[in-house]
């Protein structure tokens, strides 16, 4: 259950990241009346900041299990 609300958490950081950017580039857009540079510009830019944290947060994902996966066998060897 743990690793569901990780992946969860992982993917709603994601959309959030993502349209926070998009978001912000609509409104520079509204403001300028530039309509979609800056839409796109900040898609762009968020869309490669939320890939990667994503990175970031399944490299980290990965570490756990293999620190789990280790303290497993370590105790299966002992007892």
């Amino acid at each position: 259950m743990r690793n569901v609300m990780r992946y969860t958490t992982a993917g709603l950081e994601f959309f959030a990241i993502f349209g926070l950017f998009l978001l912000a580039g609509y409104l520079l857009d509204r403001q300028f009346a530039t309509l979609p540079g800056f839409m796109l510009l900040g898609g762009a830019i968020g869309f490669g900041a939320a890939l990667r944290r994503l990175i970031r947060e399944a490299v980290e994902m990965r570490r756990q299990a293999e620190r789990d996966d280790d303290r497993t066998g370590e105790r299966g060897a002992d007892g």
